[in-house]
Parts: structure tokens; sequence; C-alpha cells
């Protein structure tokens, strides 16, 4: 039977490379985009097979989007989950300079947001064996948080890892991913292409997209990277 996929944020940057990466896989995909934002890449992955690709709308920071968009799912049911939706926040990244609306912004839509929609669709996954799983960062570990710096974006993940592990805690026949995907040659990894990135997109999403076939469906919690690394929480 063949697998399918849902991806949170899936209309650019490394929501929109696992898109193709599973389309090409063979499996069904749904994506998701923000209301408003351009989809015409997402659905071109789709082109050679419209059938197996569906593109849905929701923006993962506004709880009056989950109703409609879980009611244009109907019944339909998923091997695996995959929240993609994140912000880096800030450019400043500093807790002494953060406004309220910063650090809210960045929490919402990195952390309560996702963890939020993933709840909603717990009943959305094919049991047993359903994996849910997060666009986490190394940056989200507190074992490995040597050098500090980056307080929003690492508040951010830390929280994701946590709550995922509360998911996790909560349905033990779940699998559950927070997986990090290196730093990324993405709109989003260079700051606009201010800064520079460690790896291109097509390694990074051949690596996570390796990472979730191999470990769907094993029952556990994992912290892994892109190279399938288990990371220190």
């Amino acid at each position: 039977m063949t697998k399918s996929i849902l991806i949170v944020a899936a209309e650019r940057g490394l929501g929109l490379g696992l898109a193709e990466q599973f389309f090409n896989r063979g499996w069904n995909v749904v994506g998701t985009a923000r209301p408003g934002t351009d989809i015409d890449e997402l659905r071109r992955v789709g082109a050679t097979d419209p059938d197996r690709l569906t593109v849905a709308t929701i923006d993962v920071t506004d709880a009056a989007h989950i109703a409609p968009f879980l009611a244009s799912l109907g019944d339909r049911l998923f091997d695996v989950v995959f929240m993609n939706a994140e912000i880096w926040g800030a450019e400043h990244q500093s807790v002494l300079e953060a406004t309220n609306e910063e650090f809210s912004q960045i929490m919402l839509t990195n952390t309560f947001g996702p963890i939020r929609l993933a709840r909603h669709l717990l009943n959305q996954l094919v049991m047993p064996g359903g994996t849910l799983a997060f666009m986490s960062s190394h940056r989200g570990s507190i074992a490995i948080n040597v050098e500090g710096g980056l307080e929003l974006y690492r508040a951010s993940k830390v929280a994701s890892n946590m709550l995922a592990r509360g998911i996790y805690a909560e349905n033990r026949a779940l699998t559950v991913l927070s997986i990090h995907p290196g730093w990324v040659d993405t709109a989003m990894g260079t700051l606009g292409g201010t800064v520079k990135a460690e790896i291109s997109l097509g390694p990074s999403v051949r690596g996570v997209a390796d990472v979730v076939e191999k470990h769907m469906g094993s029952g556990a919690n994992l912290y892994l990277d892109y190279q399938d690394n288990r990371l220190d929480w």
C-alpha cells in the first residue's frame, strides 16, 4: 500500500524540499501552505501524478484555522505527520532586547502552534505504527549548548522537544521524532542571504526523509540529525 505523509508548512524551503523527496519516493503527499502564499512550486512537485499530491491551507498560529483544516482532511489517514512550521524570529535573538511580541511570535510559530495542531491530528495517524515528526534543531539541545546565544530560537526548540516528548509519553503506540536538518541553505537558514549555511537543501531533505523512513513505526521517541546521529537532549 502506498504510504502517506502530511507536511505542515510545505510551500517553501525545507517543507517544499521534503514534499518533493517523499513524492519522488512514491508517497502520497498532502502539503500545507499559509493562506495567501504562493503555492505554484508546491503544485509543481506533483505535476507528474497530481492524484498523489494535495495542497491544503492552514496557519498554525491561528486556532480558528484548525477546525476547517481538519474538515478538509476528512477521514484521511497518514503514516507520517511532519510539522515543519518555524521562523528564525528577531535577528538579535536576545532575551534582553526582545519585545513581548517578538517572544510570543517565535514561541507561537515554532512551539505552541505546531504542538497544538499535532495533538489535533493524532486521530489522523494510521495506528498502530503512526509517526509524528517535528523539524527541530541541534539548538534545541540543553546538553550541547556550550556557547550560549541564540536565546529566542533555542528556547522555542527546547520547548518543542519537551512538548513532543509529552505527546509520546501519553501515546506510547506512536513514534515521535525530533529531527535537526542541518544548517541549510534556505532563506531562513541564511537569514535572507546574510550568513553562509553549511549544506544545501538537497542533502538535508534526503537525509531527513531517510531518517523518517528508517525510524517510522519504531515506537520510539528520538532526537536525531539528518545523518541519523543521536543528539543529546
